[in-house]
């Protein structure tokens, strides 16, 4: 049935012309924040994060948040259909280069983000736009057949998917290639008593360890990516920038390459705080009692151009 409902609802939606699936997006997002699709959960992350500001600001960042969800949700559909130039046309990749020199040295590099701007988008074109091999990381769907659809969508230009739960086998077994791992550092851990706690947004917040040990364990160089909306481009036109942020994982400080990351994280939600993913129950849990506040200062120094021979 579900294969029915696709073919006959789904699919033609994704093939309609942009500026047709921009007007659904449009009444989407009002019926998302009048229907009360989560909206406490976005208006108290706005609240914890900007307490500061104007009820009335955080209420406006929170209707163009759905905007902006809504958004995302109609390319994705388009990416069933699309072929690489037309997704090269409105994604584009500004400094590939920076990964240039880890493409024949194994074990690879460790790429992170958050879940800002259009991170499905990324994830379809990442694998054909890069100088080496990419790998995500997913969670499978329950549906067996959107769950089949969107692994082959988003593998269709060469973009490797690997289960969550598989991930430190997966690394294990690929330490003698060169590839790039990607990472969105962003998510809730599920068990609070085994995160790493730091300040972030104003926030006692639990943290996935998992770009630190990976990165520590294989000596991995980490690269961050910032996508966003392209500047003076129309609607519906994202970029992505990719920052070195150390060759040298193993002399940092432990914790200081999350705190990195999570830093570049909160400069573009504080920037532009519609286009990160106010829906997530991030700050769920409070830090269990006797689990340390993490304080960590990131190294200061400007990473090598290239990784050490």
């Amino acid at each position: 049935m579900t294969r029915v409902l696709h073919f006959l609802f789904v699919a033609p939606i994704g093939r309609l012309p942009y500026g047709i699936l921009y007007r659904l997006a449009d009444a989407l997002a009002k019926v998302l924040w009048w229907s009360g699709y989560r909206r406490d959960v976005v208006l108290a992350n706005l609240q914890r994060a900007f307490p500061d500001q104007p009820e009335s600001e955080r209420v406006a960042s929170a209707q163009q948040f759905y905007v902006h969800l809504a958004e995302v949700l109609v390319e994705s559909l388009r990416h069933f259909h699309a072929g690489k130039d037309e997704l090269s046309a409105r994604f584009h990749h500004v400094n590939p280069e920076v990964l240039a020199p880890f493409a024949d040295k194994p074990p690879g590099v460790l790429m992170c983000c958050g879940h800002y701007g259009n991170w499905e988008r990324y994830a379809v074109t990442a694998g054909g736009a890069l100088p080496i091999p990419v790998m995500g990381v997913y969670k499978p769907l329950s549906n067996a057949f959107y769950d089949d659809l969107i692994l082959r969508t988003r593998g269709k230009q060469g973009t490797e998917l690997v289960p969550m739960k598989q991930v430190s086998q997966w690394m294990r077994d690929e330490a003698g290639r060169a590839k790039a791992v990607t990472l969105a550092v962003d998510q809730r851990p599920l068990d609070p008593k085994k995160a790493w706690w730091m300040e972030w947004m104003g926030q006692e917040t639990a943290m996935h360890f998992g770009l630190e040990a990976f990165a520590r364990k294989y000596d991995m160089p980490v690269v961050f990516f910032a996508v966003g909306k392209a500047k003076g481009k129309p609607r519906g036109h994202w970029e992505v920038r990719y920052e070195l942020i150390t060759t040298s994982p193993k002399a940092w400080p432990q914790g200081a390459l999350l705190k990195a990351a999570y830093d570049r994280i909160e400069r573009q939600i504080r920037e532009e705080p519609a286009h990160w993913l106010w829906s997530h129950t991030r700050w769920k849990h409070p830090r269990p009692e006797g689990v340390p506040l993490n304080e960590v200062e990131v190294p200061d120094v400007q990473p090598a151009a290239t990784p050490a021979s």
